[in-house]
């Protein structure tokens, strides 16, 4: 069809639709209610174009809706799991809170007692118990502050080997308690092939290290120690087990939080933070912490770092 004859086409159709609305409204104007139909045959291809014509904005709008509609639910699900872990947040604050409240109140309970018995000459030690309380309160403050400092001090990497790192870290607990020294078994898997250098801070990584072999020397009174090294899938992995008294089942969801001390190990002392600052040391290695746990029988505790080679 011509450009010509196109024209005349949507002249022929617009016209009665033209007429009707210029009569309609003159019948307005007069008071004249009644109702004006006015029909016209369209060509089918006219028609078609129509009806296409329509469908294209039709289609438009609706997933531009769909669109709204899917931004609004990201939207809402972003929202809820911010506002989750907010509630989480806050939930181990106070926790931690409440730790710390616990953790410091007896020892200056203790402190203020004992004080008050030695004025009134009851107690020949009293200063020495004194002397004891204020070194946990000073450990206290230490452990914490050292926690602040890891979260934010800037790593000092260097390569390193582990395994002779773990010897060394072996060998100043061996030094510290000769029969914790003589219970703990080093083995390396090196077939088919062995735990390459690693790039770390070699200070954080041995304070990991001395952390969890003093846990475990600590809460295994007797009963072999093992420590093992092995590669694994891009990792190398650090498993220190002993055939302590384990963890109770209900304190194990805690044992990474700040000041957390299982029921059972209240009678050794400890400030509750150590497993917390290997968690955090692993993390800004981009590595992780993991702790399986059986009360009466032992636990295990794996150390993961990536190898970058």
């Amino acid at each position: 069809m011509t450009r010509r004859g196109s024209v005349a086409l949507g002249v022929a159709t617009a016209a009665p639709v033209g007429l009707c609305a210029l009569a309609a409204g003159g019948m307005l104007l007069a008071g004249d209610e009644r109702m004006l139909e006015v029909s016209t045959s369209l060509p089918a291809a006219v028609f078609g174009a129509g009806v296409v014509l329509s469908a294209v904005p039709l289609t438009i709008l609706l997933a531009r809706r769909r669109s709204a509609r899917a931004r609004a639910r990201e939207s809402e699900a972003a929202t809820a799991a911010a506002e989750a872990a907010a509630v989480a947040e806050r939930e181990n604050h106070q926790r931690f809170l409440a730790r710390l409240d616990h953790e410091l109140k007896n020892p200056i309970t203790a402190i203020r007692a004992t004080a008050v018995a030695a004025q009134d000459g009851t107690q020949a030690d009293a200063w020495r118990t004194i002397d004891a309380q204020s070194t946990k309160l000073s450990t206290l403050v230490r452990d914490l502050r050292k926690l602040a400092e890891l979260e934010t001090r800037p790593l000092e990497t260097e390569s390193v080997d582990l395994e002779q790192l773990l010897s060394e870290s072996i060998a100043a607990l061996a030094q510290q308690n000769p029969a914790a020294g003589a219970r703990i078994a080093l083995s390396v898997t090196r077939v088919p092939w062995a735990v390459p250098p690693l790039t770390v801070d070699v200070d954080l990584i041995s304070l990991v290290l001395d952390n969890v072999l003093g846990n475990a020397a600590k809460y295994s009174s007797s009963g072999p120690i093992e420590v093992r090294l092995r590669e694994h899938d891009g990792w190398a992995v650090v498993e220190v087990a002993d055939a302590g008294r384990g963890i109770p089942l209900a304190d194990l969801p805690s044992v990474f939080d700040e000041l957390a001390r299982a029921q059972n190990a209240r009678d050794v002392s400890g400030s509750g933070i150590g497993l917390t600052l290997v968690a955090t040391v692993m993390r800004r290695h981009g590595g992780d912490v993991s702790l399986r746990s059986v009360e009466g029988a032992g636990s295990v505790v794996t150390l993961r770092l990536p190898i970058r080679r």
